[in-house]
């Protein structure tokens, strides 16, 4: 069988289609007249069973494991108006209808399936799906947008990352950032929140950072633990020094 998604969000539904798939018990034909290779009349079987119980989940785990008939289930999940796995089915599945299936997410406003579609399904309308993530103004989706979309412009998600002052999405941003000035914001902020794992992140792997400035802010804190880490882990760290005397 495949390898499904192992996400909570879909654990459940993985695990209901495996029983399924094994109930059936399905051997490959090597007789079969059509792609899937396996038992047509089998094939044609399960579908109308999964069609009658109107099940999203197993349409897309069924499409996922067999080439027949696709735009069968692909109906299911349409016709029932279902997001994620719309957003599955569209990142996953040859020659899925990416239009029809990005309209279901759309309509159904949930920003975390959108901001999914944007990042990791081909040929999505990404200036679209951009401005819904930005008219959320969500930050977790906002960060996941920018490290995603190669695209992406930074200048229309830097206020809300900024606003939300959390190391982890600020560090992302940094990233992306060319300016000294802002550069030096970031840093204030990340210092402000005494993370030590993103002061030594951005001091390790953002040029142009003031390594001197989060050194200094280390060595403020007098936690000789997360001064150890730092001379060790940033190359660029002039404490290397304190390692001897600690």
């Amino acid at each position: 069988m495949s390898t499904y998604l192992s996400e909570n969000d879909y654990s459940a539904d993985s695990l209901k289609w495996i029983k399924r798939y094994e109930e059936k018990q399905l051997k490959p034909n090597p007789y079969s007249k059509d792609q899937s290779g396996y038992n047509v009349e089998e094939l044609e079987q399960f579908q109308n069973e999964i069609i009658k119980e109107n099940d999203s989940a197993l349409a897309y785990f069924f499409a996922c494991e067999f080439p027949y008939k696709r735009f069968r289930m692909q109906k299911i999940i349409l016709d029932n108006k279902d997001p994620k796995y719309s957003y599955l089915f569209a990142q996953n599945i040859d020659n899925a209808d990416i239009f029809a299936l990005q309209k279901v997410v759309i309509n159904a406003k949930n920003i975390k399936y959108i901001c999914k579609f944007a990042c990791f399904v081909e040929r999505a309308d990404i200036k679209l799906l951009e401005n819904l993530i930005l008219k959320c103004r969500h930050v977790k989706y906002a960060h996941m947008y920018l490290k995603h979309v190669k695209t992406a412009d930074v200048n229309k998600f830097k206020e809300i990352i900024l606003e939300s002052k959390k190391p982890r999405y600020l560090f992302e941003l940094a990233k992306h950032i060319t300016n000294l000035d802002e550069l030096a914001m970031i840093e204030n902020l990340i210092i402000a929140a005494g993370s030590f794992t993103y002061m030594r992140l951005m001091a390790d792997k953002i040029k142009k950072v003031n390594v001197e400035k989060i050194e200094q802010a280390i060595l403020e804190s007098e936690n000789t633990n997360e001064i150890a880490k730092f001379a060790k882990g940033v190359k660029k760290s002039k404490m290397k020094r304190f390692l001897l005397v600690m």
